[in-house]
């Protein structure tokens, strides 16, 4: 997945949900980085980022990064589950 995808997939949500992996018990999305053609999403802290703030952090980063977690897993896709976005 690609970081142009996920922001034209998202545009329809809410933007309130928040962001997180998709794991049990949810790992909360607080960050992202650039490394190496990647857009790495960090689960640093247990604050989740927002499709809101996902959406004004994205504008500053190359749509043609691939997303992958931090721990260096490529994420393929997402699902929704009450107030959460969980990557895959």
């Amino acid at each position: 997945m690609r970081l142009k995808e996920v922001v034209t997939l998202v545009q329809q949500l809410s933007p309130s949900l928040k962001l997180g992996l998709d794991s049990s018990p949810i790992k909360p999305i607080s960050g992202m980085s650039k490394s190496d053609g990647r857009l790495l999403f960090h689960t640093a802290t247990k604050t989740p980022l927002t499709i809101e703030a996902f959406r004004q952090h994205a504008t500053h980063f190359d749509d043609q990064l691939v997303v992958f977690s931090s721990s260096g897993k490529r994420l393929f896709g997402f699902r929704q589950e009450n107030h959460w976005l969980l990557f895959k």
